[in-house]
């Protein structure tokens, strides 16, 4: 029986509608099993509905809340706190800097979603179909997040919070027409965290960024909200240095906003190691799978890092993948074996064979793209 997968999954939102649907959403439950004997006597139909289940389960998999997820969810809590009745003007807002697939995009929208699910316990009524203040009626929004594309310029900036709030804008606007609407109605219905992502594709070049510092300090000076950037390379980039490349003279982005670095893990002290165990141990905890034994992956601890470089995206695409191929080859476990036959991305896939090289001293053939599929013989860490 080929599976259908016609069942939509979740996109980066882009409007306040789509926000609501990430906020809203569950991953799919993990399934009820059957003891193995019984899972192995039923139907074939049957047995693929519950391997279906499980693809969705760990598809989805769990959300790791990293020790560092935790700390920088506090600091932004605090942030928000502080700015809550602060003296019109720009508040204080936050900057997330760090490398790709360190989940900063995951960190800021988790406390997002936590902040707004927070307020829709605390005031429901807000949240109903259009809610009328002062003869009005609010369409509440609490929370806007954009994703900012490559290039994007001040202008695309007004045009993608415009898109996102789902205000209508006649062709030729100009950039201040745009903005202005962008405010008023951001005002109007109660915008107290603006998320602004991958700010790093903002064109910040010598003449540009000037022009994009001015255009954030505008919107945070006229928005009651809290601002969180996150971004790749944002200490030395235009953002924080008056022109991409400039040494010494400070921007207004970085004279009013806090700048926090993501790292990967390390394994080099001892409580890196132990912060890598406990992501290991937190996705290993929940997997449905029947021969798997709790403790074979973090055993593997090393090896784990050596494969995604201690990045929580690449452990999670890792484990979630292998996962999926465990049910599939009927194997029921993952082990070092199975997990020699997934494929990362082509840059984690070239650190790591850099790394073996380095640490046989180049004398160990290596696993490569063609051999991907060929189980490794190296799996005397197997658990």
């Amino acid at each position: 029986m080929m599976r259908s997968y016609a069942h939509p999954g979740l996109a980066e939102p882009r409007t306040k509608t789509e926000w609501r649907g990430y906020r809203d959403h569950k991953a799919p439950a993990r399934p009820v099993m059957p003891p193995y004997e019984t899972f192995l006597a039923l139907p074939k139909n049957k047995r693929e509905v519950l391997n279906d289940a499980r693809h969705d389960f760990h598809s989805a998999l769990a959300i790791i809340r990293t020790a560092q997820m935790l700390r920088l969810h506090s600091l932004m809590e605090r942030r928000m706190h502080l700015n809550a009745h602060q003296p019109p003007g720009a508040r204080r807002g936050i900057v997330v800097d760090g490398p790709p697939t360190v989940g900063k995009s995951t960190l800021v929208k988790m406390f997002a979603a936590d902040f707004e699910r927070r307020l829709l316990r605390k005031y429901p009524e807000r949240f109903d179909d259009g809610y009328e203040k002062d003869g009005m009626v609010i369409d509440y929004t609490p929370v806007v997040y954009i994703n900012v594309p490559a290039g994007a310029t001040p202008k695309d900036m007004s045009v993608l919070l415009a898109d996102y709030l789902g205000l209508p804008y006649r062709a030729g606007a100009t950039k201040t027409e745009i903005t202005k609407n962008v405010l008023a109605v951001m005002r109007t219905v109660g915008v107290e965290l603006v998320i602004i992502d991958d700010v790093h594709f903002l064109d910040v070049s010598q003449r540009e960024g000037k022009i994009v510092n001015d255009h954030l300090k505008y919107l945070a000076n006229h928005t009651a909200a809290t601002f969180i950037y996150t971004g790749v390379d944002l200490k030395r980039s235009g953002l924080f240095l008056e022109g991409q490349g400039a040494s010494t003279r400070a921007t207004q982005t970085s004279a009013r906003n806090t700048l926090h670095q993501m790292t990967k893990f390390t394994i080099s002290t001892k409580q890196g190691k132990q912060e890598w165990a406990g992501a290991i141990m937190a996705l290993e905890s929940v997997l449905a799978l029947y021969q798997h034994k709790q403790g074979q992956l973090t055993r593997l601890s090393r090896y784990l890092f050596d494969r995604t470089g201690g990045s929580i995206c690449g452990l999670s695409d890792l484990l979630r993948e292998g996962a999926i191929e465990a049910v599939m080859s009927g194997e029921e476990a993952i082990t070092r074996r199975l997990l020699e036959r997934i494929d990362l991305s082509e840059h984690a896939e070239t650190a790591y064979r850099q790394t073996r090289r380095t640490r046989t001293g180049g004398n160990r053939p290596h696993r490569g793209p063609r051999q991907a599929d060929q189980p490794s013989a190296v799996n005397n860490e197997d658990g």
